[in-house]
């Protein structure tokens, strides 16, 4: 899509940032308090049955959308993924920005009617605020053993949805200065 689509069509510009998260039944070790001398003993586990969590966030205002349960990350999800996405702002400019995953390469996204994409540099995870928000919903699972997938993926939608809620929380968690700064400097 070209950037210049945009320029006299009189909607508003809504900008986002999106990336995944994979999620399983292997244990999410983290960090814990024993007492001083102590070696902290944690159940663990070792199983292989994971999904995705799709999540688009919107650091200026706040909002976010999310897709869970996702079998495979690849460009099929991701188009899905967007038209839900788009269909949330029917009359507004969706601009995505996304890492250079191979599953975001496909010219079949850029198809989408009333979205822009803009791709991060290769290898540069902290430039995507995304991260920062899965980095919060990693903590809810750490060092839990889930059963089941469904478990899991109980613990992440309450996660989500509580942050989701908190507009305030959001844009203090995923606003950074720059992408502040490089906004106003384009209005």
């Amino acid at each position: 899509m070209k950037e210049t689509e945009f320029k006299n069509d009189n909607k508003s510009i809504i900008l986002y940032f999106l990336d995944e998260m994979r999620y399983g039944l292997m244990t999410n070790v983290r960090r814990s308090w024993s007492r001083v001398g102590e070696r902290a003993v944690l159940r663990h586990q070792q199983a292989f049955a994971n999904r995705y969590l799709f999540s688009a966030v919107a650091p200026l205002i706040g909002k976010s959308f999310h897709l869970m349960g996702i079998d495979e990350m690849d460009t099929e999800a991701e188009v899905v993924f967007l038209r839900e996405l788009k269909k949330q702002h029917p009359n507004e400019n969706v601009v995505l920005v996304w890492d250079n995953a191979p599953c975001h390469r496909s010219k079949r996204l850029r198809e989408i009617p009333g979205l822009a994409i803009i791709q991060l540099p290769s290898y540069s995870p902290k430039l995507n605020p995304t991260e920062r928000f899965f980095e919060e919903i990693r903590r809810s699972t750490a060092n839990v053993v889930f059963e089941e997938i469904s478990g899991i993926e109980t613990q992440i939608t309450t996660a989500v949805n509580s942050w989701s809620e908190n507009l305030e929380a959001m844009k203090q968690l995923l606003g950074y200065g720059w992408i502040k700064e490089q906004c106003l400097g384009v209005v």
